[in-house]
């Protein structure tokens, strides 16, 4: 009896941990598919929220669990298939061909301005239907040619903040916005990175200013910077601002595998920040630098650049 316990106990500590990772996975998930497709994080039961994105995406819902919808949302929208773009990559794509940047706002207000710009006014088809329909009105055959490069160690990407930070109002896994400053290409015409892309950083802590001249700061992890096919590309940071830092007056995370984190406070305080009282505040616009930690294998679209 007390050994068929104790195999119990060893079974338990093998799968709980497993499906709790898996549980996590799938909250990241719908979350990072509710923020492209409506702006924000939705509230109310899973299931519900996943039919819903079912019926505004393709005009009907499956018999799919939810596990299932949670993959085949994320994949169809993020994932190429190394010969067929996400989602995402057509998206992007359309944008830079007809705007020479990538669009903002969500899914719905990214179709709208590609609609009125390619026939004319806002349609209201499911909203996989309505970018398929402006991918064959606008590329010859409907065909996007991909190719798949290596995004060299060292590679320089600028970032510029979407909004402003302050220690006075950051809360911990708050989402801050950045946009990239300038289209990255590989071998000259392979588009891997699009200008006006949206990055997700999230704020890792949070400290406010205090009494006895205490100064606040924001730790800021740059964890999402992802290329055009949704290849997450290991970073750290180069420099905030107007100033570059070395990696202990930051606090950068260490290790190519790891991605950086930036110290926005007295440690590393970003060129044009400036401070409230004993607060931080870096304004909306302020520019950070990363650079790759290692080569990375990504999934670019060919662009005959003039």
């Amino acid at each position: 009896m007390k050994f068929r316990f104790l195999l119990t106990a060893l079974l338990l500590a093998l799968v709980l941990p497993a499906v709790a990772a898996t549980s996590d996975l799938n909250e990241v998930r719908i979350s990072k598919i509710e923020r492209y497709v409506y702006g924000d994080e939705q509230s109310g039961a899973v299931s519900a929220r996943l039919n819903q994105l079912e019926e505004d995406m393709f005009g009907r819902s499956t018999a799919k669990d939810d596990v299932e919808k949670i993959t085949y949302l994320h994949d169809f929208i993020f994932k190429d298939s190394g010969e067929n773009p996400s989602l995402d990559m057509k998206l992007s794509f359309l944008e830079w061909k007809l705007f020479n940047k990538t669009g903002q706002g969500n899914l719905e207000a990214r179709l709208a301005e590609l609609d009125k710009q390619v026939i004319g006014s806002v349609s209201f088809e499911p909203l996989a239907f309505r970018l398929e329909q402006l991918v064959h009105l606008t590329i010859e055959n409907g065909l996007i040619s991909l190719h798949r490069v290596s995004i060299p160690r060292g590679t320089e990407i600028k970032l510029k903040l979407g909004k402003t930070i302050s220690s006075k109002t950051a809360r911990k896994n708050d989402i801050v916005p950045m946009t990239v400053v300038d289209d990255l290409f590989v071998d000259s015409n392979i588009l891997t990175m699009g200008k006006g892309g949206i990055i997700s950083a999230r704020v890792r802590s949070v400290r406010r200013g205090g009494r006895f001249g205490r100064s606040g700061f924001v730790n800021l992890d740059i964890k999402s910077i992802e290329s055009m096919d949704s290849t997450e590309l290991p970073v750290e940071v180069a420099y905030a601002g107007q100033e570059r830092f070395d990696k202990k007056r930051i606090g950068m995370a260490a290790g190519a595998s790891t991605l950086g984190y930036l110290v926005l406070g007295p440690i590393g305080i970003a060129g044009g920040a400036f401070v409230k009282g004993d607060d931080i505040e870096v304004p909306a616009g302020t520019e950070i630098s990363v650079k790759t930690t290692r080569d990375i294998n990504v999934v670019g679209v060919l662009v005959h650049r003039k």
